[in-house]
């Protein structure tokens, strides 16, 4: 996949799944590992954003109710 096409994918991905996504590059030189943390990153940020916590029969809110 070129170079280019990362900002692409990521802009395409966050539009059609309907989410805001914000993604930045505190360091690195090699394009191969910046685009490989930033997958990663990417990756594991939504499995946590994803994740089931607490008891399944609460409702998932801050206020307690919907």
């Amino acid at each position: 996949m070129p170079l280019e096409l990362v900002p692409e994918f990521f802009r395409a991905f966050a539009n059609n799944a309907g989410l805001t996504l914000h993604l930045r590059l505190l360091a690195g030189f090699n394009s191969h590992h910046v685009i490989e943390a930033v997958f990663k990153g990417c990756a594991r940020a939504l499995r946590q954003a994803v994740a089931l916590s607490g008891p399944l029969d609460e409702v998932p809110s801050t206020k307690g109710s919907l």
